[in-house]
Order: C-alpha cells, then sequence, then structure tokens
C-alpha cells in the first residue's frame, strides 16, 4: 500500500477518535497486529515485516482489515472504504457504534 494512502487511513482513524485497544505481535515477531476501535467498529493494522520463505526482503507490508462485533471483514484499502464500511456499521446497527 502507497504511503500516502497509508497516511489517510491512519489521519482519518485518529480524527474520528479511534483508540488503541490492543497490540501484539504473532508468527516469532515477524508480524505485529495494532487493534484499533470505535464504538463496536474496528480496524486492525497489521504490519508484517519483509521476510519471505525465511528471507529476508526489502521493507515491510501492511494492511488494514476492518471489522464488526457480528463478523463482517474485510481489507481496506482507502479511507473512502474505511469510511463507507463505518457508515454500513451506523445503518445497520447503530446503537453498537454509538453505544
Amino acid at each position: 500500500m502507497a504511503r500516502s494512502k497509508i497516511a489517510a487511513i491512519k489521519s482519518w482513524m485518529k480524527n474520528m477518535g479511534f483508540k488503541l485497544i490492543k497490540s501484539h505481535v504473532i508468527n516469532g515477531r515477524a508480524t505485529k497486529i495494532n487493534y484499533y476501535c470505535l464504538g463496536g467498529f474496528g480496524i486492525y493494522e497489521e504490519i508484517s515485516k519483509g521476510i519471505k520463505e525465511g528471507q529476508k526482503v526489502a521493507g515491510d507490508n501492511l494492511r488494514f482489515i476492518s471489522w464488526t462485533p457480528w463478523g463482517v471483514d474485510f481489507e481496506v484499502n482507502s479511507v473512502n472504504d474505511l469510511s463507507e464500511a463505518y457508515q454500513d456499521s451506523i445503518h445497520y446497527n447503530p446503537d453498537i457504534v454509538l453505544g
């Protein structure tokens, strides 16, 4: 994902008031996951070290996955994707998101 998209997504999350609720590493410290939440809607940031088939490669991979309490999740590729997912969550169940 392009740095400009990453920066835009992180800025949107900060401006909306998302809070970091948990962070941990998996895969022998090769992957870090940060969980952010706003009401009942959340997104996690997955940062994978540049390792492929046991060999170090250039750069880290980063992706964002949105999630809801009722199990709907997908990879987010832009602020527009994330904003639409958040609005859909409010539309489907405003009590969970705003409550």
